[in-house]
């Protein structure tokens, strides 16, 4: 019982704080997982920036990219923005 308890709580533990994108690299799509700055329950998330490298304007952006950002710089940066200014893209750019 004590084991099935400790394993519960692993589990927990890395479905809050471990997260994951998908880049392309060389051609072959890699998963990147790293340690959430802030505990959610979202484990996949959309680097926008990992496959094009294509520099994103701001006034361009659907709602549903701007949300992508927010929640990329949020939970893997450690960054709050509201993505209002081409400088919030360019923060979120970072590795």
């Amino acid at each position: 019982m004590k084991k099935l308890l400790i394993a519960a709580a692993l589990a927990l533990w890395a479905v809050l704080y471990i997260g994951y994108y998908e880049a392309l690299e060389d051609g072959d799509i890699e998963t990147i997982l790293f340690i959430k700055k802030h505990p959610t329950f979202q484990m996949k998330f959309y680097n926008i920036h990992a496959n094009d490298g294509e520099i994103r304007q701001v006034e361009r952006l659907t709602e549903e990219e701007r949300r992508w950002i927010i929640d990329y710089c949020r939970y893997r940066l450690g960054i709050d923005t509201d993505l209002k200014t081409q400088n919030d893209v360019e923060m979120c750019r970072k590795k």
